[in-house]
């Protein structure tokens, strides 16, 4: 609802179907637009992100317990830096690791 105030000029992101295609929001191709070779294509190489994506949280999560249930309440922007802050430093652990 917010992704003017989110993003800046030319960011997006990556979302699952459910979600509109928007200039703002990247999401695969419903049929029956899935159906078009390009586009079938296009969701091909969506989902390869994503699988990857999934299993690199997923390794980290079993990896590091800590954040299979991130107990930081997020009440204002502190919090939130304060719980990116940590799952960046799991992800640098692991790199030194």
């Amino acid at each position: 609802k917010e992704h003017r105030q989110l993003f800046a000029p030319g960011e997006w992101i990556w979302a699952d179907s459910a979600y509109p295609i928007e200039a703002w929001c990247v999401t695969p191709f419903k049929k029956p637009a899935a159906n078009i070779p390009e586009n079938k294509q296009f969701n091909y190489w969506v989902s390869r992100v994503r699988v990857k994506s999934e299993h690199a949280v997923g390794y980290l999560k079993g990896r590091f317990s800590s954040l299979k249930g991130l107990r930081q309440q997020i009440k204002d922007e502190t919090d939130h830096l304060r719980a990116v802050e940590w799952v960046r430093t799991c992800i640098v652990i692991h790199s030194l690791i």
